[in-house]
């Protein structure tokens, strides 16, 4: 197991630049790029002016603003929060415009920026009565009674899924006073058409077979890539405040070429400084932990492209941090493994013991700094700070995967290596020992049993004894 995933991880990791990941199954695909942040590589930002909804020309903007800036971010997110974008508001006190930055990180291209972002309209649920109108229809406004917006939709409910005949149909519900007015409309309408819009422009129509009260479904999509789409358009979709482009620029990055060198030569001397640390002073097991630090380095990056995760100078301390973390509970394993082999133990006993024991003090260790990066996350997100929520995310990326290569990978390969080379035993100065150190087990036959077969020889001469197979009888 533990060399399939190595395997699997030095592909992603070190996959070719042009390499594609795509399940289409799963409706998942990924261009396996390691992606830089603002500060290390730039990107674009778009200002966006937000205004009242047609529907509501009154609102309060600046009520709106935060549920707009969230909106934005887990469009941008994917709901992972591993993008590093920027989003802020900004006021303007000549005019009294309210606007919404949005600074996107390794972006050159406008288009695959708007792309990113998504569309920057209202959903809107009209009744087109018996008329099906068809996908891509752009709608007039007024032209259909709107019946129900976006935010009438529960976010947390809607995915793809399979009917009982294995096709993509989507799942949703609706939230709040929403509930009964949606079940009320549907059985008042059934036979009639739902049909869904987004800035105007139909992105779904449906028959409606029967009354909802609860969560419903979308059926009759002809491909899974299609339900996919249009689940995230109705999750992410629905902003409280429309908004239009009033500009664009490209952002340089805030840290030179030469401070990114330096950074990756620092990771790179202080990695090499433990692993050697490891080796002169733990010596066999100081190699088996250097072989588990290295598969810890592929399973990250692949983590990191397979999230679509973008790195920053933070991010980049966070994981330099979980190193730290991988080498302290290999240390605390490998302590608590000289303890019982100075305890007169076999070398098989004390790695399975000595493990145990360490277990409890790496558990609860690892534990902390997990609760520390969920803080530190939560508040991130609730203030803005996105530097913050980079941090904590790939620090918890990095602390998960540590722990994982040192519970699983290190016992694992320490075991095996007893098992396929058992002549190590006799060299306890591979373990950092003196000579004598390590009990080597040794196997005698039972003195009874060698007493018992004297007897039986001696009885031999005496009468008709069939001693064959070691039986005697009368």
């Amino acid at each position: 197991m533990v060399l399939l995933l190595a395997a699997g991880a030095a592909f992603i990791a070190i996959a070719p630049h042009n390499a594609t990941l795509n399940l289409g199954f799963l409706g998942y695909q990924n261009d396996l790029k390691l992606k830089q942040g603002l500060d290390l590589k730039g990107g674009i930002q778009f200002l966006m002016q937000a205004k009242c909804p047609t529907v509501k020309p009154n609102c309060d903007v600046n009520s709106l603003i935060q549920p707009t800036i969230d909106n934005i971010q887990q469009r941008i997110n994917g709901g992972l929060g591993v993008s590093e974008a920027i989003v802020t508001s900004q006021k303007d006190a000549t005019s009294g415009n309210t606007y919404i930055s949005i600074e996107i990180p390794g972006i050159k291209d406008d288009q695959q920026a708007l792309a990113l972002i998504g569309q920057t309209g209202l959903l809107e649920i009209i009744d087109t009565g018996a008329t099906n109108v068809p996908v891509g229809t752009k709608v007039a406004p007024g032209q259909y009674k709107t019946v129900f917006t976006g935010t009438d939709l529960d976010p947390n409910s809607i995915s793809v899924g399979f009917d009982q005949g294995n096709k993509p149909q989507i799942n949703f519900a609706m939230q709040g006073a929403a509930k009964d007015t949606f079940a009320n409309y549907t059985q008042k309408n059934i036979g009639q058409f739902l049909t869904i819009t987004l800035d105007g422009v139909v992105i779904e129509s449906a028959t409606i077979r029967s009354q909802i009260t609860g969560p419903g479904q979308i059926t009759g999509i002809p491909t899974l890539a299609q339900a996919t789409n249009i689940s995230q358009l109705m999750r992410y979709g629905s902003l409280p405040l429309p908004l239009t482009i009033y500009g664009e620029r490209q952002i340089d990055p805030t840290l030179g070429q030469q401070a990114i060198s330096q950074s990756i030569q620092a990771a790179i001397i202080g990695l090499g400084l433990v692993v050697l640390f490891m080796l002169v002073y733990y010596r066999l097991p100081g190699l088996v932990a250097a072989l588990a630090l290295a598969l810890y380095a592929l399973l990250v990056i692949s983590i990191l492209k397979l999230l679509g995760a973008v790195l920053t100078l933070a991010g980049i301390a966070g994981l330099i941090l979980s190193i730290g973390m991988a080498v302290d509970a290999n240390v605390l394993i490998f302590e608590r493994i000289k303890e019982e082999l100075r305890a007169g133990r076999t070398l098989s006993a004390a790695i399975d013991i000595g493990w145990k024991r360490a277990w409890p003090s790496i558990r609860d260790s690892n534990m902390s700094t997990i609760i520390t990066c969920l803080i530190l996350s939560y508040f991130g997100n609730n203030f803005g700070a996105t530097i913050i929520v980079g941090f904590a995310t790939n620090l918890l990326i990095g602390v998960v995967t540590s722990l994982f290569t040192a519970v699983v990978v290190t016992r694992t390969l320490l075991s095996d290596l007893v098992s396929f080379f058992p002549w190590v035993v006799r060299f306890p100065s591979l373990f950092g020992l003196p000579k004598g150190a390590i009990t080597v087990p040794t196997y005698r036959r039972s003195s009874n049993l060698v007493t018992g077969r004297k007897s039986a020889v001696a009885l031999a001469g005496a009468g008709d004894l069939d001693l064959g197979d070691d039986e005697i009888e009368e």
